[in-house]
């Protein structure tokens, strides 16, 4: 590699952090690199290396190799930095790539590295890119300190200054500051920016942009027709599929969000996310053969990724005997457990699978075993068991006979998640499969008819003027129901009103504040709860306060 003769910035103080799994590239590289004046260069040779040298010191620039050899690439590498916010947004993440095939390139440039380059490459063109990811990070150093310091006002302020300051920058500075009012629920502000930048250029992002923001203001039939238009124009941008997919589950269209994530699988098949979301969308849709295949490739692909998932082995080996495939079953549950040796969570999943699995083979007496077992641990560890787990050990209880921990299970299922009907239509199978559908149906009305009782004796109150009343009710009734999504949001919508009526009280913001940290956990994309936090945020700028994101 030839130096370049242009010093357009000092690299003499930047650490640059060089990772591939061949000793020549790397020695190649910072060779190149103290060229253009880096003297503090550390070098790994695999992810695992890579992520121990992130942890003992900051750098300003990674290079990266997409392929690393054995374990995690340089793409998984990127996905586990992003995701535990081990390197800040000003940090310069470059992916290096051999790779010319379509799919593996495509993965690459999907994770949004600052830049991507194809070897064989140039020094000249490895410091022009530099230089130019360089200049445009410290233009934007500011608004990322903001970011991290969740001061999102600020930083849309700021955004400001360097359209001013940088015109140069403003197409990217109009994308930071609308994806900032997006954060911040200021739909109709973000609409105006994408409207104005599609206006100059229709840009994939911006037209993405301005879907998000239409879905935000429930104008989904307009967002679902854009995204439409342009994943056919540009197939390419694969993250307009997944908010497609998004909006056509909101309007009760799942099986056209099937297959629009598996267009988008088709062309990245390494995005782990969309491949679980693929496998769930589909045994969903009765797809049982598309939902074995993309749980597959989930767990083959997230075996070195941060983004596994101990229940995607567990999906998997359900759809396997569902399909009769109960060797391939036994398999995957004994994966499961070698996989997450050390998450509790991991073996109480495992050991219901195989309770599960035991049934089919007939075998009672090991059935009951495993599913002692699992609920041995439960109790050790003190494991609150999500929907899935729920449903898996309601219905190994219901094949043991234990139709009474299979009811305690079903019913606060159902009371948490009382206004979701295909949950409900779940459990009416799952009741069915055993011969119990009167029970289903009886579980069902009572235990939705404790949440709606609640919610129309609060309204009552409300209507009557007795609107501390109803808070009081609806706030004794989210503590007892913390997983119970709609009360969550109809307590803090009742605390919004009093404070829009009596002023603002910390106390009373702290408890909202809480009330929606609970709904993000478990449903960040309701369209309730957007519009609950976009209610608390319009609150606070009424009284000058800030509300962070949640």
């Amino acid at each position: 590699m030839a130096a370049s003769a242009s010093f357009d910035i000092d690299y003499s103080d930047k650490t640059v952090l060089v990772v591939d799994d061949h000793p020549g590239m790397r020695s190649s590289i910072r060779i190149t690199l103290s060229n253009f004046g880096v003297v503090k260069t550390d070098m790994a040779q695999s992810a695992i290396e890579a992520v121990r040298r992130i942890k003992q010191r900051d750098y300003d620039i990674i290079i990266c190799d997409y392929n690393l050899g054995d374990g995690r690439d340089g793409q998984q590498l990127l996905e586990e930095l992003r995701h535990s916010r081990a390197i800040s947004l000003a940090t310069v993440f470059l992916m290096v790539t051999a790779e010319r095939t379509y799919e593996k390139v495509m993965s690459a440039a999907e994770l949004a590295p600052d830049d991507y380059l194809v070897k064989p490459f140039t020094a000249d063109t490895l410091h022009l890119r530099l230089n130019q990811v360089m200049k445009r990070k410290a233009a934007f150093a500011r608004v990322y300190h903001l970011m991290e310091e969740n001061a999102f006002d600020e930083a849309i302020l700021q955004c400001d200054e360097i359209i001013r300051e940088h015109p140069n920058y403003t197409i990217d500075a109009l994308r930071l500051k609308a994806e900032l009012l997006t954060v911040e629920h200021r739909a109709d502000e973000a609409q105006a920016i994408y409207e104005q930048v599609i206006a100059m250029r229709a840009v994939p992002w911006a037209r993405m942009g301005l879907a998000k923001t239409l879905h935000m203001q429930t104008r989904d039939q307009e967002a679902e027709s854009l995204l439409e238009d342009l994943v056919e124009q540009s197939p390419d941008y694969l993250a307009a599929y997944d908010l497609l997919s998004q909006i056509q589950q909101a309007v009760n269209k799942e099986k056209e969000a099937q297959a629009t994530l598996e267009k988008a699988v088709a062309r990245s098949p390494n995005a782990i996310l969309r491949q679980q979301a693929v496998g769930r969308l589909a045994y969903d849709n009765g797809d049982l053969e598309t939902a074995e295949k993309a749980l597959t490739a989930a767990v083959q692909r997230g075996r070195n990724s941060i983004l596994r998932n101990p229940a995607d082995h567990a999906d998997l080996a359900r759809f396997q005997m569902e399909r009769g495939k109960l060797k391939e079953a036994g398999g995957t549950i004994k994966d499961l457990r070698e996989s997450y040796a050390d998450q509790p969570v991991a073996h109480v999943a495992a050991a219901t699978m195989e309770s599960l699995l035991h049934t089919r083979t007939g075998n009672t007496e090991a059935s009951k075993k495993a599913l002692d077992h699992a609920t041995r641990l439960m109790r050790e560890h003190g494991i609150e068991p999500d929907r899935a787990m729920s449903l898996n050990l309601a219905e190994a209880c219901l094949a043991n006979g234990d139709l009474e921990s299979a009811q305690r299970l079903a019913g606060e299922l159902v009371r948490d998640n009382h206004e979701n009907s295909r949950l409900q239509d779940k459990v009416r199978k799952l009741y069915n499969q055993f011969g119990h559908a009167d029970t289903a149906e009886t579980l069902i009305a009572e235990s939705t008819q404790v949440a709606i009782s609640l919610n129309n004796q609060a309204v009552r109150m409300a209507r009557a003027g007795d609107l501390p009343g109803a808070v009081a009710l609806l706030g004794d009734a989210a503590e007892r129901m913390p997983n119970n999504v709609a009360i969550q949001l109809n307590a803090a919508h009742a605390l919004i009103t009093l404070m829009s009526a009596k002023g603002w009280d910390e106390a009373r913001a702290g408890t909202v504040g809480a009330y929606l940290e609970r709904v993000r956990k478990i449903e960040p994309r309701s369209p309730k709860y957007l519009k609950t936090q976009e209610m608390f945020q319009d609150l606070g700028r009424r009284y000058g306060i800030r509300i962070g994101r949640r």
